[in-house]
């Protein structure tokens, strides 16, 4: 379980791999179990659970003998930030009429630095098979989400955007120049269309919501799987996800 990339700074390095497995672990893991899986020395592995511990970031699950398992901070610091995003109440109403008018499943991000995340869902049915949940995190460029919100941004917002991003695929001036043209498209249209964001199978159209100073802070996608969305398709979903953001827009004071 090695991370992608490494920081000048190991300690911080390691401590993410210990709480990204342990948040997807199904049991709780003893510390040998924890450096095994994530590559750390022992005596590296006891010294960072046992900060993590002073910090509520940990905590010791008495089902097993000494194991871990993730600390009531993570829940505190998690439910601070979704409790912040004073939207989501006003979400659901909307997004359930949206859902029913076009038969797909709904989903709010929210910007959080370079990045957009999905805060809050509701499903068509119970038996979507979409591999969108709560807390994923994809970068704005490569979302339907995030090329809204990037469409309603200043040239120079987005200038800085692309200078500080560093994917493998806007090394290509090809794929810079065919993003850049989906931003300006979707400033136009008032929304924005990926192919295969989520997976070959799925294409999202996404639509920002703007506060009162014009600002985008959120964006309402909807997912369709199995379906290529060509311009007339992508059309007829859209006046009904425009309507609704402006609804959700006309709540942000």
């Amino acid at each position: 379980m090695e991370p992608k990339t490494r920081s000048k700074a190991p300690a911080v390095d390691s401590t993410v791999l210990i709480l990204d497995l342990l948040a997807t672990s199904t049991y709780p893991m003893t510390l040998s179990e924890i450096c095994e899986q994530t590559g750390i020395a022992v005596a590296s592995g006891h010294r960072l659970i046992k900060a993590l511990l002073d910090h509520q970031l940990v905590a010791l699950d008495p089902s097993r003998k000494k194991s871990y398992c993730v600390g009531s901070r993570i829940f505190q610091i998690a439910s601070t930030i979704y409790n912040r995003q004073n939207l989501i109440p006003y979400f659901y109403p909307i997004a359930e009429i949206l859902k029913n008018e076009i038969h797909k499943p709904i989903f709010l991000c929210v910007p959080i630095g370079n990045r957009v995340v999905v805060v809050s869902k509701v499903e068509y049915s119970a038996n979507s098979a979409f591999n969108i949940h709560i807390g994923l995190t994809m970068p704005m460029h490569q979302s339907a989400s995030g090329k809204a919100i990037l469409s309603m941004r200043s040239e120079a917002f987005r200038r800085d955007y692309y200078s500080s991003e560093e994917c493998e695929d806007l090394k290509s001036k090809r794929v810079l120049d065919a993003n850049q043209e989906d931003i300006s498209r979707a400033k136009r249209l008032g929304y924005a269309v990926t192919q295969g964001e989520i997976d070959s199978h799925i294409s999202c159209i996404a639509a920002p919501i703007l506060n009162q100073r014009n600002e985008p802070v959120a964006a309402i996608s909807a997912a369709i799987n199995g379906e290529s969305l060509d311009t007339q398709t992508a059309r007829n979903y859209a006046k009904y996800l425009v309507q609704s953001v402006r609804q959700l827009s006309s709540r942000i004071i």
